[in-house]
């Protein structure tokens, strides 16, 4: 797990003794460490290919069974409720993720809490949570393998407003004013501006022009906070 960052970010924010369960498991890493480490006694792994299942059954050994069960599923479909259950979404875009609660909504509301990682379309998650009256308790950069993922904890729980840099960048790196964030900034601001020289250069999209200059405004918001600060 030494090259496993963004998973030891998300196995960070698990209580212990939570039932969990691993949404699209893949190899199961995360429900390994958490029954070998002793954080979890009841988790069950899940995922929408029996292939992809049957390369974590191939490596439980008789302890581990006793703590990992298996299904194949699709996102929450079928899973009993449970006291003290948390869940994982991890591997997928922002879109998947909300397609799994929004297709479960009840079940989620049931939680303790999600965890969630994303590494694209971020922003549309964080506003679907606010909207749906979900808390985000946890929010911030994971850098692993040359790509940042947003790691959010959120529960069904009275959901205060986000400022639009917190919907774009995540409240936690921004308070903490976090090296992961100010690189990941630079990326985006020239990367951004790049993308808008070209359409102002062949079509004038107005459309995409929008959502360019409303992502400069977020990153620009947060460096005048950090004056401000300072």
């Amino acid at each position: 797990m030494e090259d496993k960052k963004r998973l030891l970010d998300i196995i960070s924010l698990i209580d212990k003794n939570k039932k969990v369960i691993d949404i699209g498991t893949d190899h199961g890493l995360v429900p390994l460490y958490l029954a070998k480490n002793g954080i979890s006694k009841e988790i069950l792994a899940t995922d929408i290919s029996e292939k992809s299942l049957d390369k974590l059954r191939s490596v439980l050994d008789s302890d581990s069974k006793n703590h990992i069960q298996t299904m194949v599923t699709d996102g929450f479909k079928g899973i009993d409720k449970k006291e003290g259950q948390v869940a994982i979404i991890a591997g997928m875009g922002a879109n998947t993720i909300i397609d799994i609660i929004e297709e479960s909504m009840d079940f989620a509301q049931n939680l303790d809490y999600l965890i969630l990682a994303s590494n694209i379309n971020t922003e549309k998650l964080r506003l679907f949570l606010i909207e749906n009256d979900f808390e985000i308790m946890n929010d911030f950069l994971s850098f692993e393998n040359k790509k940042y993922y947003d790691i959010i904890k959120t529960r069904f729980s009275k959901s205060k407003p986000l400022k639009l840099s917190e919907i774009y960048y995540g409240k936690d790196d921004i308070k903490n004013k976090s090296q992961i964030l100010k690189e990941k900034l630079e990326i985006d601001r020239k990367k951004n501006q790049k993308f808008k020289e070209d359409i102002l250069d062949k079509s004038n999209d107005k459309k995409s022009l929008g959502k360019i200059d409303e992502r400069l405004k977020a990153i620009k918001e947060i460096e005048n906070t950090w004056k401000l600060e300072n």
